[in-house]
C-alpha cells in the first residue's frame, strides 16, 4: 500500500482518514434492490431504496496480506468518463 497526502476537504468526517493507494476487490452481497423512482429521462433513471447495499471489500497490503472488511456501499459517484468513486461504510467491530 502506498500512503500519500490527502487533499483537504471541508467535510464532517467521524474518524480521521489516511490516504492509501492499494489494490481493492469488492464483492456485492446484495443481488437486487427495490425502491421508488424519482425521475426518468432518455439518459437514465434516479430511484431511492431503503435497502442497504451490502458488500465485502478485500484490501491487499504491501506485504501481500489481504484484509477483508464487510459493510455497506454508501456512495457511488462518476468521477470522469473512465472512473467511478465508491464509498463503503464498514460494519462496527
Amino acid at each position: 500500500m502506498n500512503e500519500r497526502d490527502t487533499i483537504g476537504t471541508a467535510d464532517q468526517r467521524r474518524t480521521d482518514r489516511k490516504a492509501v493507494e492499494a489494490p481493492v476487490t469488492m464483492h456485492l452481497q446484495t443481488n437486487t434492490l427495490a425502491g421508488l423512482s424519482d425521475n426518468i429521462s432518455r439518459a437514465g433513471l434516479l430511484f431511492f431504496t431503503e435497502e442497504p447495499v451490502r458488500v465485502t471489500v478485500e484490501v491487499r497490503e504491501e506485504s501481500g496480506r489481504v484484509r477483508s472488511y464487510s459493510g455497506r456501499l454508501i456512495r457511488l459517484q462518476r468521477m470522469s468518463e473512465s472512473s467511478t468513486g465508491l464509498a463503503v461504510e464498514f460494519d462496527p467491530d
